[in-house]
């Protein structure tokens, strides 16, 4: 245990095991005071720290991509409809691709 004073604007310094460290204060009941280090998320991404199925779906995915086990990539060309002539079949695939009917541009 450490004897730490606060000084008189109501600061409490922690030393340089603590310097620019994110920290949460809890305070107990009684008074006493749990300095716990703390790390911040991004408000875009505190959902998936919220969703516990979410967030061992990304661990997963995350361990296998360290054992190099990836998912087979899809094949873009199977939807495409086939070239109607030599010009759309020179066309590149994504060009095809947008010009599908009912198929949205970029």
């Amino acid at each position: 245990m450490i004897t730490k004073t606060v000084d008189a604007r109501g600061r409490l310094t922690l030393g340089p095991k603590y310097a620019n460290r994110l920290v949460i204060l809890r305070e107990h009941e009684g008074g006493a005071l749990e300095i716990i280090p703390a790390e911040a998320v991004p408000a875009g991404e505190a959902w998936l720290h919220r969703n516990p199925k979410a967030l061992a779906s990304v661990r997963q995915g995350l361990a296998e991509a360290r054992q190099g086990r990836f998912a087979q990539r899809p094949d873009l060309d199977a939807d495409a409809p086939a070239p109607a002539d030599d010009e759309a079949r020179n066309r590149p695939v994504a060009a095809r691709v947008a010009r599908r009917p009912g198929a949205r541009g970029r």
